[in-house]
């Protein structure tokens, strides 16, 4: 069974404070600090961090694909995945994707190379997601976006963590979308983006899962859900069932910002 074999991370070494945020335009300051790219880094660069810190120590020739998800990649038309690849100095054999235009990239991604490798893929593949998001000035966006990059090995062989099922629901919302041309993410009525988005999806996706495999709360020692913000996860997770206590991991927003 396809599974997770290694995993890397990378997070800037710059931190902004959202008192400082908040002081430049007299708004609400939500508390903490967030991870600020440096002035020579980009989601590629982060990517690639990420991508050496989750094959170190490892054989790379063991490596068939490569795959690249972002909503901020450098280049409008030229392959990241490739130059991840170079860097990584990987066989020119390799295969490179890149995932693209959605938040859900990153799952996508891992969706395709979990289906990839439990499909006789030649080689393990090298998922990295990277980030660098701009809020709209005078926003909460402004303070609680983080900058930073993700990387797994995927494989069926030798693997740490079993990626035993997947499922998802589709939706189409007015939450939070940036045209091309445009600087800033932007957003809708933050109760629509919430309620009608985040919160109703995840729960249908979260609930559907259990009902079919037969789990309930008490089955998980520890749970892990995405969240905007530093509490919108933990109302899912009560309204579940979950102990936001003792089974709910914390997402790091306050401390790197939301990813």
């Amino acid at each position: 069974m396809a599974g997770i074999k290694s995993c890397g991370a990378y997070i800037p070494l710059w931190r902004l404070s959202r008192d400082t945020v908040s002081a430049a335009w007299g708004g609400r300051s939500l508390g903490g600090e967030r991870s600020v790219a440096n002035w020579d880094e980009d989601s590629l660069t982060m990517a690639t961090e990420a991508a050496f810190n989750c094959i170190s120590g490892l054989d790379r020739q063991g490596i068939g694909s490569v795959y690249f998800a972002s909503t901020t990649a450098p280049y409008k038309e030229k392959q990241c995945a490739a130059i991840i690849a170079s860097a990584l100095d990987l066989s020119n054999e390799v295969f490179s994707v890149d995932f693209s235009n959605s938040l859900r990239s990153g799952t996508n991604a891992l969706r395709a190379a979990i289906a990839a490798a439990n499909g006789g893929s030649e080689g393990d593949i090298l998922l990295v997601a990277s980030d660098v998001r701009l809020g709209t000035p005078r926003t909460p966006d402004e303070q609680t976006f983080g900058d930073g990059a993700a990387a797994i090995l995927i494989g069926s062989g030798g693997v740490a963590v079993e990626i035993e099922r997947m499922h998802s629901v589709s939706a189409d919302i007015a939450d939070v979308w940036r045209k091309d041309g445009d600087t800033f993410v932007q957003s809708w009525e933050d109760r629509w983006v919430m309620l009608q988005g985040y919160t109703r999806n995840m729960k249908a996706a979260i609930s559907s899962m259990m009902k079919k495999q037969g789990l309930s709360p008490k089955d998980f020692a520890k749970v892990v859900l995405y969240s905007p913000d530093a509490k919108s996860h933990l109302d899912i997770a009560r309204s579940l069932g979950f102990d936001p206590k003792e089974q709910v991991q914390e997402p790091l927003i306050g401390q790197a910002g939301n990813l």
